[in-house]
């Protein structure tokens, strides 16, 4: 339901371009990132032992954990030489750290999953997930992107946000060779800020590599859901990726990991999804496996949130548009994927513009996105923020004649800035987005919806647009001044 660096909300802040149609299924890694990770998992006590290797000397280096709180879940510190290791609020420091040297310690993902919490850890059956900045501990120096690689047992799993590389390295001496039984996977983890969340899970599952126009997106479903559940979620989700399509045509990011976990009795098919940004791009969705196909296919959340991956992390500030993008494209999408027919679309916005409108509030449309997390007044954000981008698609197809839309700008943004691992300020994203579509609209339209008091006036646009309501049922006017660009906002993308 909302596009966050961490996923339990802002208040706790644990937080490439390829070709459209021939993305390689794996990354291929420099070799010489200043810091490498080695992590042999331990099925029977759930736990890893987790080295990490400097490529360069430092005088003083330290070694983060996400807080002193969650230094509760390491252990059995050590360096490879003789000097001695300090142990602070938040960590561990050292003096006349040695090129190629090493820390060592093991971490307890049992503990971190036992806390039973989406942006910590969670246990799934007998699957588990760990955030990984409670257990991989970070250097304060400037590393950029670093290499893990990661020993499992057979049979086990992993599904995380980092990048996968071509061919594991060789470890260093011959004592550290795995045993034949173990798996080995290595990736390369993207430098992102320390306080954005991530996910890794461990357990016994598959993940499912779902190929698309512009990239992967890596399903695992976990839990032990049985397999006939297994196959209509997949089914449901391949749908509902296909979908997003719709936008341009491609996935808006190359490599993005899902993860579904399973949740029994919420009343509901999708009970709650989120993006998070940490460490590379991820999907969470919480899910009812029972429910009927049906109900999954009327779902609009894993839309949603896959719509989040058009743009980059905008901050408190910034969040009415990148909900409002969302909410705008969970209909959008849908109606162009075949989830929904466009009358069904028109509709189901104006409803959310009814609520929206109906929500109250006497700040700034800014001012309230800033204070959500306080006032809980997700409807005016989220459907003031559909309103803006539904008004600037409308601007941008009106001054080109059709020949740009909010589809052309954000295409464009995707090759240029996508994937974005660092917050962009709102203004410098819709002044991106106005570059990149030849215009100045978005960054007018941009002041004046923030600085909005009252809700936009949604209804003066549909009338543009030739869209009615009559015996509550949707009326289309062909005649109207903007008909044909409220078919085509609707209309499909060729891929």
């Amino acid at each position: 339901m909302a596009d966050m660096r961490s996923g339990s909300g802002r208040a706790r802040k644990l937080a490439l371009c390829c070709c459209a149609w021939l993305l390689p299924a794996i990354a291929t890694a420099a070799a010489d990132e200043a810091w490498r990770y080695r992590a042999v998992f331990d099925a029977a006590k759930q736990s890893m032992r987790v080295s990490v290797c400097a490529r360069d000397a430092h005088a003083r280096i330290a070694f983060a954990a996400d807080s002193a709180w969650a230094m509760r879940f390491i252990a059995d510190i050590a360096r490879d030489g003789s000097g001695a290791m300090t142990q602070g609020s938040g960590g561990w420091s050292a003096d006349d750290w040695h090129a190629g040297e090493c820390l060592s310690y093991r971490a307890d993902l049992a503990a971190i999953a036992a806390e039973h919490k989406p942006d910590v850890g969670w246990r799934s059956g007998d699957d588990i997930v760990a955030a990984p900045q409670l257990w991989l501990l970070r250097p304060d120096a400037p590393a950029g992107e670093a290499r893990i690689r990661v020993e499992l047992p057979a049979g086990w799993s992993i599904s995380a946000p980092w990048r996968s590389v071509l061919a594991p390295s060789p470890t260093k001496g011959d004592e550290k060779q795995p045993p034949k039984d173990v798996a080995i996977k290595e990736f390369v983890i993207p430098d992102t800020p320390a306080d954005w969340s991530a996910s890794v899970a461990f357990g016994h599952f598959d993940e499912r590599r779902i190929e698309l126009p512009g990239g992967v997106l890596r399903l695992s479903i976990l839990g032990g859901v049985e397999p006939a559940q297994k196959e209509k979620l997949e089914r449901w989700f391949g749908r509902v990726a296909r979908a997003v399509l719709g936008a341009y045509g491609r996935v808006p990011l190359p490599d993005v990991q899902v993860l579904m976990i399973p949740v029994a009795g919420r009343g509901r098919a999708v009970v709650f999804g989120q993006s998070v940004r940490g460490q590379g791009n991820a999907l969470q969705l919480l899910i009812d496996p029972s429910r009927a196909e049906s109900e999954f296919d009327d779902d609009w959340m894993a839309v949603h949130e896959l719509s989040h991956l058009m743009h980059p992390y905008l901050g408190d500030r910034g969040s009415w548009l990148a909900e409002g993008l969302a909410t705008y494209y969970q209909n959008v999408l849908r109606a162009r994927g075949g989830l929904l027919t466009p009358a069904q679309a028109w509709d189901r916005l104006a409803e959310g513009f009814g609520r929206g409108a109906g929500a109250g509030g006497d700040e700034t449309l800014e001012q309230t996105a800033e204070g959500m997390e306080h006032t809980h007044n997700f409807q005016r954000v989220y459907w003031a923020g559909a309103a803006f981008w539904l008004t600037v698609d409308r601007d941008l197809r009106r001054a080109s004649g059709g020949k740009v839309g909010l589809d052309t700008a954000l295409s464009r943004f995707r090759d240029g800035s996508l994937p974005a691992y660092r917050q962009w300020r709102p203004e410098d994203f819709v002044a991106k987005l106005d570059a990149l579509a030849g215009s100045t609209l978005i960054s007018a339209r941009y002041r004046e919806f923030a600085a909005m008091r009252g809700f936009p006036d949604w209804r003066s646009i549909y009338a543009d647009l030739g869209i009615g309501d009559r015996g509550g049922r949707m009326r289309f006017d062909e005649q109207a001044r903007d008909a044909a660009i409220r078919e085509a906002i609707m209309r499909p993308k060729a891929n």
